[in-house]
């Protein structure tokens, strides 16, 4: 069984890089692997802790799976945002968006 620090590291690297993914580059599709990183850790962390936590609970999965729910729909969201861009020409610099024509 891997112990739970080691659990909370790998959450703590993958939100930090993460935060350097979303401050190092204005490109569309790198902020939102960046959120979606933040996404995945915050996950692990959540799994990581209700498994070794000391009892059942049930609360926890019902969280779990909403944030399964909320990922997925973010997902087919994006990716919809993007074909739509790639159809449009549109460029993916997050600091030219505000200035689209559609």
């Amino acid at each position: 069984m891997v112990p739970l620090i080691y659990l909370f590291s790998l959450s703590l690297a993958l939100v930090g890089i993460a935060l350097a993914g979303l401050g190092s580059d204005r490109h569309f599709v790198v902020i939102v692997l960046g959120i979606e990183l933040i996404l995945v850790a915050s996950m692990i962390a959540l799994v990581a802790f209700f498994d070794f936590s000391a009892g059942q609970n049930p609360g926890a999965v019902a969280m779990l799976v909403a944030l399964w729910a909320v990922a997925a729909v973010e997902i087919v969201t994006l990716v919809t945002f993007y074909v739509y861009m790639r159809f449009r020409g549109v460029g993916f610099d997050v600091a030219k968006l505000s200035r689209m024509r559609w």
